[in-house]
Order: structure tokens, then sequence, then C-alpha cells
């Protein structure tokens, strides 16, 4: 893609896309519980999200988690299952299914729940895979995944199989282009593109069906645990947090052998408690997600569980980090849908997140700082940012060879190089490479970055902004 043509790609994502996104502000969760006799068969339960909301994810809890697995966790359309739904793009679900089996010789209560929303424009998409036969002693496998549409975040997910009496869930977790969570690293991760599903197989081959559930939605992003050890033999597990200012969307776990592992609770938190530990209803605050799998060995495996985030507050957006490998220059952006857009390829090739985003505020919005303007010049290729008037006004004049693009975000500016408190430092670096027609500037909040960069011939020019503290 040629220089100018990668110009006029940012500029109509950034002119257009933003006004299909929407925004939300909290989710609601419904249960639904049953008690699951002992047994060889397995036991459904259905929940169904309140009139006019869409089911965005499903999970299911209990706290005799030694003794239950989960055969089945997926999306339900006015009643018909995943299974009976044909592979492409459909209207949005109103409810979740799980099938469970209990392994014990009592009854055990299971907990179902769907978190549900008031949100416009929700789309799933659908693919199925094949599952291998084989036995408890040496299992078959089968894993299939999805990706949303171009523009949008997956912001759930579910799998659903042809014999929910041999076959087990083994994985039900995010995707990130062609990344599996579990190669993820803790902490932060960019909006999921799609989701993914992995079977264990006791019995007869058969087939089984993954859903992503797709949202044009601002500020999406998931929280990592990053790997974590299961025994052989034995259950481990982890939470994820949204942390504050955002709303939990989904969540999902994954796991590095899925020949191996199954999963006995995939579920939503609210702070410290569980929905096993809740009466029956509808509730909201649901802050995280919280995961369990059983390892049948042999030997140790490792899980990661994800919560799958998106800011709740209209005012304040993420600024995202990109690289691009060929070029060798960073860029940003608080728009989301051009975020969405370069991951799908819309700006040209080598376009990479970094994972160095920051947190600011809506441009023009009525919130603390300065409203930060954004350029960009043709011939180095390249873009950069500045909240200073004076600065946005000089590079605004028609000879300076920079492209005004308008208001990016806002944000508070530092005293010196002090930022006030509940913000922490950007800091903003310059490549030296005018004489070469290469010039890029890097806006950081990464201190070891600021020390890397001088080392291969940056200079650091300071603290630029003053992010959110999240």
């Amino acid at each position: 893609m040629s220089k100018a043509i990668r110009f006029f790609v940012f500029i109509f994502l950034a002119a257009t896309a933003a006004s299909a996104w929407s925004q939300l502000t909290d989710t609601t969760v419904a249960t639904n519980r049953a008690v699951v006799p002992p047994g060889t068969d397995w036991t459904e339960i259905f929940v169904t999200c309140p009139t006019g909301l869409v089911a965005l994810s499903g999970g299911v809890d209990t706290n005799d988690f030694t003794q239950i697995e989960v055969t089945t966790l997926a999306p339900t359309f006015a009643g018909a299952q995943l299974a009976s739904q044909l592979e492409g793009t459909r209207s949005a679900a109103d409810g979740w299914i799980a099938r469970v089996k209990n392994y014990d010789a009592t009854a055990h209560p299971v907990t179902l729940m769907a978190v549900c929303a008031s949100l416009p424009g929700v789309v799933v998409n659908i693919s199925s895979g094949g599952v291998s036969g084989g036995t408890v002693a040496a299992a078959g496998t089968g894993t299939a995944f999805t990706n949303c549409p171009v523009g949008y975040s997956a912001v759930g997910g579910g799998v659903d199989d042809s014999s929910p009496a041999t076959m087990k869930i083994s994985a039900l977790a995010p995707t990130f282009q062609s990344q599996f969570l579990i190669e993820r690293p803790a902490g932060q991760n960019p909006a999921p593109t799609g989701w993914s599903g992995s079977i264990r197989s006791e019995g007869a081959a058969g087939q089984m069906k993954v859903a992503a559930v797709c949202a044009q939605l601002s500020g999406v992003f998931s929280e990592s645990t990053g790997p974590f050890n299961i025994p052989e033999g034995g259950v481990s597990g982890l939470s994820a947090q949204c942390p504050s200012g955002s709303v939990l969307l989904s969540g999902g776990i994954d796991s590095n052998e899925v020949r191996r592992n199954a999963i006995a609770v995939s579920t939503v938190m609210f702070g410290s408690q569980f929905p096993a530990d809740r009466p029956v209803g509808t509730y909201s605050g649901a802050t995280g997600w919280y995961g369990i799998f059983y390892n049948y060995g042999p030997g140790m495996t490792t899980g990661a569980v994800a919560a799958v985030c998106a800011l709740s507050s209209p005012n304040v957006v993420f600024v995202y980090e990109f690289y691009n490998t060929n070029l060798r220059h960073f860029f940003r952006t608080a728009n989301a849908a051009e975020a969405n857009g370069i991951d799908h390829g819309s700006a040209g090739a080598g376009w990479v997140r970094t994972g160095d985003d920051f947190l600011a505020y809506l441009a023009q919005s009525n919130s603390p700082g300065f409203d930060v303007c954004r350029f960009y010049t043709p011939g180095a290729n390249s873009h950069f940012y500045t909240a200073f008037q004076s600065e946005c006004d000089s590079l605004k004049s028609p000879n300076s060879g920079w492209m005004y693009e308008g208001l990016s975000f806002r944000i508070q500016l530092p005293s010196g190089s002090t930022c006030p408190a509940g913000t922490k430092p950007v800091y903003r670096l310059y490549n030296n490479r005018f004489q070469f027609n290469d010039s890029n500037h890097r806006f950081t909040t990464i201190q070891s970055e600021v020390q890397s960069l001088q080392a291969q011939g940056w200079t650091y020019e300071g603290v630029a902004f003053c992010a959110i503290a999240s």
C-alpha cells in the first residue's frame, strides 16, 4: 500500500466509523439453577435474558467443582440451540444453555448465568469443526474457532457438540487474530477478534459448533491471568478482574493441552462473590471472570482465564498504540473502530499492537485537561499529537508539512515533568530521522522503553501527557 493510500484509510476510518459504535455502562446477569443428579447422563439448564436484552455471554458455576464437568455452554436463540444453527452470521442470542455431568454419588446444585445487555447491532458468527473419537484413557479432541466481522469486537462466545454424554469442553475462550488466550501475556490485552472452543472426547467421533458474539462497542479490552499450572488428577483455577471504570462483558478459560483438561467452572464474579452463592435472579455489577480446570493427565498442564471488559464512562477512551514492523513507526488512535480496522489490515501490512495503551478523555468532553490535535505528514508517513495550543497552531500552518486530522482525545498536562494525582506520565521520544524523510514520534507510558529507545538513537523530549491512572 502506498503512503498516500494509507493516509486516506486512516482519515476515512476516523471520520466515519466512530458513530456506529455503542457504549455500555453496565450489564445484567440472569441466573438459573438446577440440582444435578448423579449418573452417566447429563443435565440441561437454560436461562433467558430479560425482555429487550440480548445475551453477550454465559457461564456455569458450582461449589462442587471437583465433581462437575461441563459438556455444553452455548447461546440459544428463542429456545433454539447452537447445534441447530447454520454456519455464518446471524442475529443476537437471547439466552444460554449448559449441559453438565455429575461424577459424584450424590446430587449437586449448578448455576447457569447469561450476561445480558441493551446493545443494538449484536451479531453471532458460527463455525463448526470435527471431533475425533476416543476413550477416557486415550481421549479424542476437536477445536474450532470463528472470527467477528471487520469492525466488530468479540464480546462473548460458546460451544455446543453432538454428543454431550461423552464430549467435555476443554477450552472456551477469546482469540486475538490468530492467537489463542493461552498464548497471551498476563495483564491487559486488546479487544478479542473471535472465539475458540475445544472438546475432550471420550466416545464416538462427532461435530462441534463455536459461536462468537460480536458487537460494535467502544473501549473493549481483555484482562488475562496468564498461564497457571493444573496438577495431574487435580483442579486449579484463577480469576481475572475488570479494572475500576469498566464493565464486564464475558470471560473465558483456555488450556495448552485440550486433550487432557475439562472445564468444571467458567463463571462471572461479583467482587469476591460467585453466582452459586446467590439466590436465582438478575444482578448488575459483575466485576470479573473465574475458571477452574480438571486435569486428567498424564503430567501437569497449564490454563489461563480472561475477563472481557469495556469502559463504562462515555467520556473515557483508550488510546491504542500500534507498531509497524516494516516502517518501524509507532502510531496511536483513540478511535476504537479505526483500531479494529488496523487489526484487520485496513492500514496495510505490518501493524501490530504493542499493548502500551493508556486511558484519556473523549475529545471536546467536559473533562479535565486539554484536547489533543492529531497531525499526519505524508512525506514520512507518520503521525504526531500535541495538546499544547501553540504547537497545534504552528503545525496547522500550510507550510509546516503536516496535515491536521482533527482532535483525537482529551488529556491532562504535566507541570514540568510532574503529573497530577490520579494520572501517570506519557513520555515523548523522537527518532531523529528527519534527514531520511522518516520522522516518527513515540508516546509511551513504559519508562524502560525510554531508556531502550534512547539506546537506539531516539531523543527523549519529556513528559507529553498525563494519562488516567487505571
